[in-house]
């Protein structure tokens, strides 16, 4: 038994070193059985709490499922736990054919995310270092680099745990990283197209963002992600995934537009552009990127109905689905304003009911899809063994 290699219960990835007590791909701690993972589903003394019943006011007019002991705490527990490098690099090297683990049914347990967090330092850290070297010897050349990194920060951290809630670990860095700069630019493309087409600035202002920039990103990623039609990338947790890849790349580039357009301007100047990259860093979880993860998964949930793609957005569940991002643009591109954000963290709280409600549901398609391939193992080991014990 010593010689043999030991495996991730939760991934499938072999483990090393063998005493490790955490997967280095998945973060699953190792030697327990899957369901440790999932958060818990303990329920208050009433069966539920006023924010169960709020989330449910959400899920329930939408068709979607409830979330069912969904615990924010247990979902981020291991964010703060020490990762060696080596163990980061593992974790990220995962989605090519050689490196997508065996399904099994614990991916269809809540995951623990954690990388997100280190990158949201890291890129955090980058930021103010750029920004104490303009401040400090005042080189123009310094600008183009804070509104990069300014505008890609936030986004880029809320991206990686989208990468993260994708159990399967069936998408590389690269298929991302080609949604993210390209499905940007794309989406920027079609989305000026669609204004220029429709006008409907013309008689409804900012909130008619809403529907062009909506129907422009996920246009986009159907136009660009051919390749997640193929089987390989079937899981809703995989269109959620996509979605906001585009998202990422939408809201980087926008918020990247509008610092340079603040920095143009003769008042404020850099100091208005960094206030702007401030503003709509904080806000990015909030829109663009979870937006078109909820709109991109509304397609991959019809296409499971095995409903052709030219039918599925076009069909009531992909409608009533899509419906909810483009509400929640319009209501955030109104005039309408509470103190302290208080609109925007509104609609990001619902959004993300959303989200989650979706991402539960993806974890339990896992599970149903992982079984009877877990149940052929599971025999397949079982066989082998006997017959090691007939030979002894």
């Amino acid at each position: 038994m010593e010689g043999r290699p030991k495996f991730c219960s939760a991934c499938g990835a072999p483990v090393a070193p063998p005493e490790a007590a955490f997967c280095g791909r998945c973060g699953a701690t190792l030697g327990v059985q899957a369901g440790v993972h999932a958060p818990s589903t303990k329920a208050g003394p009433d069966g539920g709490s006023a924010m169960q019943a709020l989330a449910n006011r959400i899920t329930d007019p939408l068709g979607l499922e409830r979330l069912e002991g969904f615990d924010v705490r247990a979902l981020f527990s291991e964010t703060l736990r020490h990762r060696a490098p080596d163990e980061m690099e593992r974790y990220m090297g995962v989605g090519t054919p050689d490196t997508t683990p065996p399904l099994t049914a614990a991916m269809g347990q809540w995951p623990r995310p954690w990388l997100f967090l280190r990158t949201l330092v890291f890129a955090l850290l980058a930021y103010g270092l750029l920004l104490w070297t303009f401040r400090e010897f005042a080189n123009p050349k310094v600008i183009p680099a804070l509104i990069i990194v300014g505008s890609f920060a936030v986004p880029l951290a809320t991206l990686i745990l989208f990468f993260e809630l994708n159990t399967p670990r069936n998408v590389s860095i690269l298929r991302i990283t080609e949604l993210v700069i390209l499905g940007g630019a794309v989406s920027f493309l079609i989305s000026l197209f669609l204004f220029r087409l429709t006008n409907l600035t013309s008689w409804l202002g900012p909130p008619a963002a809403a529907f062009v920039e909506e129907t422009g990103k996920l246009a986009t990623l159907l136009v660009l992600a051919r390749f997640a039609q193929q089987e390989r990338y079937s899981f809703s947790l995989n269109g959620l995934l996509f979605g906001a890849a585009v998202g990422t790349g939408f809201a980087a580039f926008e918020s990247a537009g509008y610092a340079f357009e603040w920095l143009l301007k003769r008042t404020g100047g850099v100091a208005a552009m960094i206030d702007v990259i401030t503003i709509r860093g904080v806000l990015a979880p909030f829109g663009h990127i979870a937006w078109t993860a909820i709109a991109a998964c509304a397609v991959w949930r019809v296409r499971a109905l095995g409903v052709p793609l030219a039918q599925a957005v076009v069909h009531p569940r992909f409608l009533m689905l899509f419906a909810v991002p483009v509400a929640l643009h319009f209501v955030w591109n109104t005039g309408f304003r509470l103190p302290l954000f208080g609109k925007e963290i509104l609609l990001g709280f619902i959004g993300y009911v959303v989200v989650f409600s979706l991402v539960q549901s993806g974890l339990k398609e896992v599970r149903q899809t992982a079984s009877p391939a877990q149940l052929d193992l599971e025999a397949a080991e079982g066989l082998t063994a006997m017959r090691t014990i007939d030979r002894r």
